[in-house]
């Protein structure tokens, strides 16, 4: 639990040096998460969420973005439901007034409930992983909302962890 706090509080840190509170905007997103790779052979589709904090430009023309999220993936087969709780930090650059991209590292933590010789246990791991995502920007209301996809790998020394959100927000 130790590590997961400090790289919360690493990384609110860094935000909180980044400038006034003016200058980042938040994002809430919601979406379909999709298993790929071993993942899919246990988990079926589920649904992500995720709060996003960006910062204004602070490395030439690139931003810094703090995702938290959750995903949870429904149960498929004999499999069981499997919920992953993650924290990154991306570098976000933009390609043009619509397009946008972004790359980082993160922490995740991965959940599933497993029977083991009739009895029900919670099997829970953390990995190191990275994402990437493209998105565009377009008007909803008087907001500006977004669509993304994004890849996650887990990095796993057993069975490939990868899924693909597809995620819809509005920047508040």
């Amino acid at each position: 639990m130790t590590r997961p706090r400090t790289f919360v509080f690493a990384t609110l840190a860094l935000f909180a040096l980044a400038g006034n509170a003016s200058a980042q905007r938040a994002s809430i997103a919601v979406g379909a998460a999709l298993p790929v790779g071993d993942l899919a052979d246990g988990a079926g589709t589920g649904l992500d969420a995720q709060l996003q904090i960006r910062t204004e430009p602070m490395i030439g023309p690139l931003s810094l973005r703090l995702d938290i999220g959750y995903t949870h993936l429904a149960a498929k087969g004999a499999g069981q439901a499997t919920t992953i709780s993650s924290q990154d930090i991306s570098i976000i650059g933009d390609a043009g007034s619509m397009l946008y991209w972004t790359a980082g590292l993160g922490y995740y933590q991965k959940s599933q409930t497993v029977n083991v010789f009739g009895h029900t246990a919670n099997e829970s791991r953390q990995y190191l992983g990275a994402q990437a995502s493209a998105g565009v920007n377009f008007p909803v209301l008087r907001w500006e909302g977004f669509l993304e996809v994004s890849g996650v790998k887990l990095f796993s020394p057993g069975p490939t962890i990868i899924y693909v959100p597809v995620r819809f927000g509005i920047r508040l």
